[in-house]
């Protein structure tokens, strides 16, 4: 009988650790969801390109920790978005601001698939599913 208990309270622990898990790693549906919020400055539902802009730059001197102007391979490691990381069109390691603007314009045209120059959330959603397959 206390075999089975302890088989038990061991499948029972397993069980509930797993649960909590699953509720601490961020569903990346989730994640892009609250992106896209945090984007949307004047919470009318679109995000413009100033906008995006915007949220490029706030991110951009976020992750510059060491204040230089660009970022380099460990402060583009930080970036979990990993929207700035394509930003390194000349390869050399580091993504300075000018890069990071010219990339996120890219992702504005790429996403704004009605091209009415705003991004609507679904816009935005379906982009990163297409992209990270989730």
């Amino acid at each position: 009988m206390i075999k089975y208990a302890k088989i038990s309270i061991t499948t029972f622990c397993i069980i509930f650790l797993s649960g909590i898990n699953g509720f601490t790693q961020q569903d990346p549906a989730r994640q892009v969801a609250a992106e896209f919020q945090e984007m949307d400055r004047d919470r009318n539902g679109m995000v413009t390109s100033d906008e995006m802009q915007l949220y490029q730059k706030e991110k951009f001197n976020e992750l510059d920790k060491d204040k230089s102007g660009d970022l380099n391979t460990e402060e583009l490691a930080a970036d979990t978005t990993k929207m700035l990381q394509a930003a390194d069109k000349d390869i050399n390691g580091k993504v300075t601001q000018e890069e990071s603007d010219s990339q996120f314009k890219e992702y504005f045209q790429e996403m704004d698939k009605d091209k009415n120059n705003q991004i609507s959330e679904a816009e935005y959603t379906d982009y990163w599913k297409l992209i990270h397959r989730f």
